[in-house]
């Protein structure tokens, strides 16, 4: 049987402009500005918002705790990966989730040739340690919203009450259709 379903993309926001990005959920889409469009009308319910971006699950090199615990010739090969030349480094972004409840969140910004090389610089040099998982990908395969499409994207849902649950005043509508099925009896 052929797959049908639409690739997956990560979706990535922040919420105020000097916040850090953090992961927020996915979306499925035919390419990355349905995947960008999709994401806003799913997870930018509730404002304020001042970015999104998606990136596709396919382009994220992905390692756990565990995989890299369970094989240290990993993390060892990532490391001796860090040397490259500059011409052919890329700019790669890398995220870590660092308890359960969290969300993944932004570390840093490394240029290097390979999403691994980029990896072993962040396991090598930033603050966090220990992470549940690491994510990296190439900066080149993200679709961003634009800071000045901000207001167009992100206003709208401002406006749109029937996102709030005291629009919905489940208890007292209750209590006027048994109230009028008691008068019908």
């Amino acid at each position: 049987m052929a797959d049908t379903q639409w690739p997956r993309f990560m979706v990535f926001e922040r919420d105020q402009p000097d916040h850090p990005w953090k992961h927020n959920g996915s979306v499925h889409a035919p390419d990355l500005e349905m995947a960008l469009l999709n994401a806003r009308d799913v997870f930018s319910r509730r404002p304020e918002q001042a970015g999104m971006f998606v990136v596709p699950m396919a382009a994220i090199l992905t390692q756990t705790r565990e995989q890299l615990a369970e094989n240290p010739l990993v993390v060892k090969k990532l490391q001796e990966g860090q040397a490259s030349s500059a011409s052919s480094s890329l700019p790669y972004m890398i995220f870590a989730k660092t308890f359960e409840q969290g969300p993944c969140e932004y570390v840093a910004e490394i240029s290097a040739e390979s999403p691994e090389a980029a990896l072993a610089v962040a396991i090598a040099t930033t603050a966090v340690k220990n992470p549940l998982w690491w994510w990296a990908f190439a900066a080149s395969t993200v679709l961003a919203s634009d800071a000045a499409d901000a207001e167009s994207m992100f206003a709208p849902a401002r406006k749109k009450s029937y996102k709030s649950s005291n629009e919905y005043p489940v208890v007292t509508m209750m209590r006027q259709i048994r109230a009028k099925g008691k008068l019908e009896d």
